[in-house]
């Protein structure tokens, strides 16, 4: 079968095809049980095919170490979409941004200073070249002329947002053909002319990324390829939640009308997303931007994404259809001259209440345990120089005593956020991109042990930033020193040197030495805590962090991600299959644990926390935050 591409449409195998196509993320699951349910709900809707990305940073983590395994045997999920009788639309670029860390690019390119990512530079050409020669040979016997479902696959993706080197696109669509693919291509973008001239040939389907399929979005794309079908790859009816921000949720009926809007002006349509998703551990992105209900004139700063991938989805992160899905698909069948029929479906989740925590283990007094490389520099180095991808780094150094004058810190280059420490008492935390009061202490006779807890919080995931995006502190810290009159000796060039980095990927607890929680002293240093609790298996389920402050939660060791108090999540997504009859609950929690040392697991979601946007200490920037975040 091969899929023709012409102005009056598509055909697969000399037969009219229609394109009604959705994004659902294969690696955005916990196993391959969580494909089924939500590949019936797109079959059931109507859609014909599935369009999803490959991440390059879960399948090759390491350089020459690939995974394809589990939820990332993607072979498995070709097979599962064949069993649905859905076609595929593969993006296996690169470069996927997907608010996904590093635009699933993996970390491990950014140890080389010299080379430059999405660009012809041949170190990064040969990486691409080498993954690819590993990637293909699984993709080429699923393709439509194999007798396969996969019916079209993108080059890169929006790369007229990011560069201009045309050439770029160009040979990754040669190293695409050299490795066997031999089905139509497309490239995916804005409708703005700038970004379709620089990042999409003529001779290649241009697709569009859009929320609604404007007159100018009309008028450019056919302007620029009146041979062609009008094709949005993604049809956005919701958007990822940044945290700290309103999770800006878009009306079903607002939704649906933009839906019928591009279908009847004769265009094809992608959703993006149809099925929300989870970026489990510490998968989310980031960007260098505004939050989306900003003034206009907000700077731009670092914001990270949240763990949940919901997007306000047709089908919900814990795959669940919502009203949304049912008003889309009565566009689509009034598109189609069918007859729309509303399918009930009965899901089920529960609720496990206070699981109690009786131990936990200190962070600093686990090293051994946690640490994956400990080295002494005389700088401070990045998590890539250190070989890391994940989780958080820790640099210790000594002040010795000359004096009894204040000091305080400075981190220049911090990648994202350093709780600091001095002789184990907390001092406070600085945030990427955010003004704070600076931290100040005394250094006592015997001197002092300066810890400097990084977190990374994600990779740029879009735009010219994310090149240079590496994690840690990526300068220098400066101790500054105030005279006697309580002024700041501003001749003071001084740096710290000397450092002992702790790599702490939190990737294996397996080894941590627990202790009671009756032992426990509340001090804001990291620590985990741990709990044991039953439930039943396959059954859906929420931790609820409302209470706690900062960290991650792992369920019989899998990583849920990350939760934060200042919302919009307050919640983590609980697979079913995750869960067994007893388990096991581990919390890092980073600075001050529930009062109660408990949680609860709930039955519902809480997304929508916010109804403001507020900065990384919790201070409210507009509006009013919301009484209570359950419906």
């Amino acid at each position: 079968m091969y899929l023709e591409i012409n102005k009056d449409g598509f055909k697969l195998d000399g037969k009219k095809f229609y394109i009604a196509s959705g994004d659902m993320h294969y690696f955005r699951y916990y196993n391959q049980d969580a494909w089924k349910r939500r590949l019936q709900l797109m079959k059931d809707f109507g859609l014909t095919c599935v369009q999803t990305y490959v991440p390059w940073n879960m399948h090759e983590p390491e350089k020459g170490h690939f995974c394809f395994e589990g939820r990332l045997d993607i072979e498995a999920f070709f097979k599962t979409c064949v069993a649905f009788g859905l076609k595929i639309l593969l993006r296996p670029s690169v470069y996927m941004c997907g608010e996904w860390d590093f635009g699933g690019l993996p970390y491990w390119l950014l140890k080389e200073y010299d080379s430059k990512v999405r660009t012809t530079d041949e170190k990064f050409m040969r990486h691409v070249r080498d993954y690819y020669q590993v990637l293909f040979p699984k993709i080429v016997p699923y393709l439509s002329t194999n007798g396969g479902p996969i019916i079209a696959m993108a080059i890169e993706n929006e790369y007229g947002s990011y560069g201009t080197e045309y050439t770029y696109i160009e040979k990754i669509r040669d190293l695409y053909i050299e490795n066997g693919i031999d089905v139509p291509f497309y490239c995916a973008d804005g409708f703005e002319e700038y970004k379709m001239k620089t990042g999409s040939p003529k001779d290649i389907m241009t697709a569009l990324d859009v929320g609604d399929l404007t007159d100018i979005a009309k008028e450019n794309i056919e302007q620029y390829q009146p041979d062609k079908p009008i094709f949005i790859s993604e049809f956005w009816g919701g958007k990822g939640q940044q945290v700290g921000g309103q999770f800006m949720r878009e009306p079903a009926d607002e939704v649906a009308e933009r839906y019928r809007h591009l279908l009847n002006r004769n265009a094809y349509a992608n959703f993006y997303m149809f099925c929300g998703g989870t970026n489990f551990g510490f998968m989310n992105g980031a960007t260098e931007g505004r939050y989306r209900s900003d003034s206009p004139n907000s700077p731009n700063r670092y914001i990270p994404y949240a763990t949940s991938y919901d997007v306000d989805a047709p089908v919900s992160e814990n795959g669940i259809p919502t009203r949304k899905y049912y008003e889309l698909k009565k566009v689509l069948c009034e598109k189609l001259g069918k007859e729309y029929e509303e399918t009930k479906y009965e899901y089920r989740t529960q609720q496990v209440g206070n699981i109690a925590l009786t131990e936990y283990a200190s962070v600093f007094e686990n090293l051994e345990a946690l640490c994956r490389t400990h080295k002494h520099c005389g700088s401070t180095q990045t998590m890539e120089n250190m070989g890391q991808d994940y989780g958080f780094i820790l640099y210790s150094t000594y002040i010795s005593h000359t004096d009894d004058c204040k000091r305080n810190i400075r981190l220049y280059g911090l990648a994202d956020r350093a709780s600091i420490y001095g002789n184990g008492r907390y001092l406070g935390t600085y945030m990427r991109d955010v003004e704070s009061e600076l931290i100040t202490f005394y250094v006592p006779e015997e001197g002092m042990k300066l810890d400097i807890f990084v977190e990374n919080m994600g990779r740029i995931c879009y735009g010219y930033r994310m090149a240079e995006d590496r994690k840690g502190i990526r300068e220098f810290v400066k101790i500054g020193v105030y005279l006697h009159d309580e002024t700041e000796d501003i001749h003071n060039y001084k740096q710290q040197t000397g450092f002992d980095i702790y790599t702490l990927p939190m990737n294996d607890l397996s080894k941590l030495q627990y202790l009671p929680t009756s032992e426990y002293i509340r001090d804001e240093k990291p620590a985990f805590f741990k709990g044991t609790f039953q439930a039943e298996p396959g059954i859906d389920s929420f931790v609820d962090m409302e209470k706690w402050t900062k960290g991650n939660v792992w369920i019989n060791g899998f990583n849920l991600g990350r939760y934060w108090s200042i919302g919009p999540q307050l919640t983590l997504y609980v697979p079913g299959e995750l869960l067994q009859k007893e388990n096991t609950i581990e919390i890092l929690e980073l600075h001050k644990p529930a009062e109660q040392l408990s949680v609860d697991m709930i039955e519902e979601a809480i997304l929508d926390s916010l109804d403001c946007n507020v900065d990384y200490n919790g201070n409210k920037i507009t509006g009013e935050v919301k009484e209570s975040a359950r419906n």
